[in-house]
């Protein structure tokens, strides 16, 4: 035999019926409504009868009794007994999902792996400037003065070695007196820097995370590539994917290098984080090591770190003293972005920056950039205006066509002749 329960659906809150034009209450909150279903029957007839009988959307609502009710739901099987009450409210959007992994958590880990000097196996050969623009300076590139600009330039600018990074000496040694360089080849390299008289310094990364970031470093350390040849199969490759060691030139300091890397590995450089307007100088780095970290990224292909350096010059370090410095270097770095924003620079200060001595003196060795400063200037300037030449004497003259119509003697402007 079939059992019945009866029970209550209330409402615990006002329910409406909504619409692009209107929106209609059609149950007050607390409103009882008393329901009679078999024990086996499913739940879904009691959302599609309720929503129908109050006039509502059966998928704007949703029920529960101690949980949530489905569809497949019956009372029997949610245990509901004679006088339970069932709430009915409108359906709650569900909430969000948590994040997959925590992003802070994730730089935090590559910054780790970046200190990590036992898995790498890339080394970045760089010049030690020596003198005050050493590594081993111990102050920050803020710390320095002396300089009409406020901008420190690069060869005095010391940087101060983080606790655990990844700097070595090339005549440094392990502990069991092997030499700290990369297999034979990159010893012979170090031998010959060391004839020369260059002081070199071992920056060690993973050569995995240069890949897998730059195409640049994905050429570099391809091996086997193979051409089809007259005479065969001829295999070229380049002589880092070998010995796994780049030299760097001496244009670029090891401080860049390590800027270089730091993004590579985090997708961020942390002494850029500072507040927009901050002066030249922000969080360390200053105009000079942009510069120069912006001609790194172009000369090895890194689009993002190249946007990235654009970004921060245009952001916290243009001024009347630098645009000059930043719009020359633009031609040489192929950065657009910043070209642009230097000449609307130029533009909204124009008085300022061309009585400034060093744009004068900047602009000197480029003066072919001067051309696109003065078409800037000329579209600001506005075009004459020319006065309508007038067609007739409005005294009514006789020879005027159309100068007397009807006998009214008021005088109209002739219509040109589209055709002519």
């Amino acid at each position: 035999m079939n059992e019945h329960v009866e029970f209550t659906v209330k409402a615990e809150e006002d329910l409406f019926l909504t619409g692009t034009e209107n929106t209609i209450r059609r149950v007050t909150a607390e409103t009882n409504y008393s329901c009679l279903m078999l024990k086996t029957q499913r739940f879904s007839s009691l959302f599609r009868h309720y929503a129908k009988y109050h006039g509502l959307r059966k998928d704007d609502l949703e029920y529960y009794f101690v949980n949530p009710l489905e569809n497949e739901d019956t009372p029997e099987s949610v245990h509901l007994q004679r006088g339970d009450t069932i709430m009915v409210r409108k359906r709650r959007k569900p909430e969000p999902p948590e994040a997959a992994a925590d992003d802070n958590e994730f730089i935090k880990d590559m910054r780790e792996l970046l200190d990590d000097e036992e898995h790498m196996d890339c080394v970045f050969l760089v010049h030690d400037g020596g003198g005050s623009g050493g590594e081993g300076g111990g102050q920050k590139s803020g710390s320095a003065t002396g300089s009409p600009s406020g901008v420190v330039p690069i060869a005095q600018t010391p940087y101060s070695l983080p606790t655990s990074g990844a700097k070595r000496s090339i005549t440094d040694t392990y502990s069991d007196g092997s030499s700290s360089h990369v297999g034979d080849a990159s010893a012979s390299i170090v031998k010959k820097e060391e004839d020369d008289g260059a002081r070199l310094i071992e920056i060690r990364a993973h050569r995995c995370v240069l890949t897998a970031r730059a195409e640049y470093f994905k050429a570099l350390f391809r091996k086997g590539l193979t051409t089809s040849a007259s005479s065969g199969i001829v295999t070229s490759f380049f002589r880092e994917s070998i010995d796994c060691v780049v030299k760097v030139e001496p244009t670029f300091p090891a401080r860049i290098v390590r800027y270089m890397l730091e993004f590579l590995y985090t997708n961020r450089i942390q002494a850029m984080a500072a507040s927009p307007g901050s002066g030249p100088l922000v969080a360390g780095i200053n105009t000079d090591d942009l510069l120069c970290l912006l001609h790194l990224s172009d000369q090895w292909q890194l689009r993002d770190l190249k946007r990235l350096c654009e970004h921060e010059l245009i952001r916290s370090h243009m001024s009347t003293n630098t645009v000059a410095r930043m719009y020359c270097a633009t031609e040489d770095f192929h950065a657009n972005r910043l070209a642009k924003a230097c000449i609307e620079f130029i533009m909204e200060n124009i008085r300022e920056v061309t009585g400034n001595v060093a744009f004068q003196e900047e602009m000197r060795h480029y003066p072919h950039l001067c051309i696109p400063i003065l078409k800037a200037a000329a579209d600001m300037i506005p075009e004459p205006v020319h006065k309508k030449q007038r067609t007739g004497d409005h005294g009514g003259s006789a020879n005027t066509p159309g100068a007397n119509v009807g006998g009214a003697g008021i005088s109209s402007s002739p219509v040109p002749d589209s055709d002519a």
